[in-house]
């Protein structure tokens, strides 16, 4: 989102990319489906701005010329919990279903008309002083994708997703596509050095994330692979039993 507020909000993950590590496997076992599970993950009265940090990235999914694979594989990567239900096909159909839900509660939180059918325009070419600010950054984000690789998520194809993130971060919001690619390291098990950590955390600070959105990605990492233990043994040199042929003298 553009001029991220100063708030609590923004301490954690936020928006989308919060919504689909909500789901977890067994998000069904407490939702009827999937209206119900936002029903529960949004109560209907309180501050607006969760609500709108969720609608603003789903209108510019909706609205970009990304095409419903690259959502798709974007929201994918958002399934750091192993639940998130599938919408492939229906790409935008699910960002309406969302909407059509988000926007009444947002309004009836007090959220303005405007506030929920607009939004700044943001790289390549919005007029905005945040938006200038994300162009900026989007060659840091750019550079950050090639840390994904291929050692975890499972058949999810990393190249397509480096793709959709790159387009996403170059024609839709550089900050939204490195919401994605938090996720998606997380996703696919990326092991962060300390050198890209530092580099994730200044890029972070830079969009206005607070202290727990990038840090999600090292507290996520799988623990280091154990070294197997070393086996001290004991080595007893059998006694050898040489054959009277061998001990006997020639010549």
């Amino acid at each position: 989102m553009h001029d991220l507020p100063e708030h609590d909000w923004v301490t954690l993950d936020f928006g989308v990319t919060a919504l689909g590590a909500s789901f977890h496997s067994d998000w069904i076992l407490q939702a009827d489906d999937r209206r119900d599970h936002l029903n529960h993950l949004y109560q209907p009265e309180g501050d607006p701005t969760p609500v709108l940090l969720l609608i603003e990235d789903l209108l510019r999914l909706r609205d970009s010329g990304l095409s419903g694979t690259e959502i798709d594989l974007l929201w994918q990567s958002t399934d750091v919990a192993l639940g998130v239900p599938g919408i492939a096909g229906e790409e935008r159909e699910w960002s309406d279903e969302v909407l059509a839900w988000a926007v009444p509660l947002a309004q009836g939180r007090g959220a303005r008309t405007d506030s929920v059918t607009t939004y700044p325009a943001c790289v390549p070419d919005g007029p905005s002083s945040a938006a200038a600010a994300h162009r900026r950054l989007t060659n840091q984000v750019l550079d950050l994708v090639e840390l994904l690789s291929q050692d975890g998520a499972g058949d999810t194809p990393l190249d397509a997703t480096r793709a959709a993130l790159r387009r996403c971060a170059s024609t839709v919001c550089s900050e939204l596509a490195f919401r994605f690619l938090i996720s998606a390291l997380m996703r696919f098990a990326v092991r962060l050095s300390p050198l890209h950590y530092g580099r994730m955390e200044r890029l972070g600070a830079s969009f206005g994330y607070g202290p727990h959105v990038v840090d999600a990605a090292a507290y996520h990492r799988p623990p280091a692979r154990p070294r197997a233990p070393r086996i001290r043994r004991s080595f007893v040199v059998p006694e050898q039993k040489h054959p009277s042929s061998c001990l006997r003298r020639t010549g």
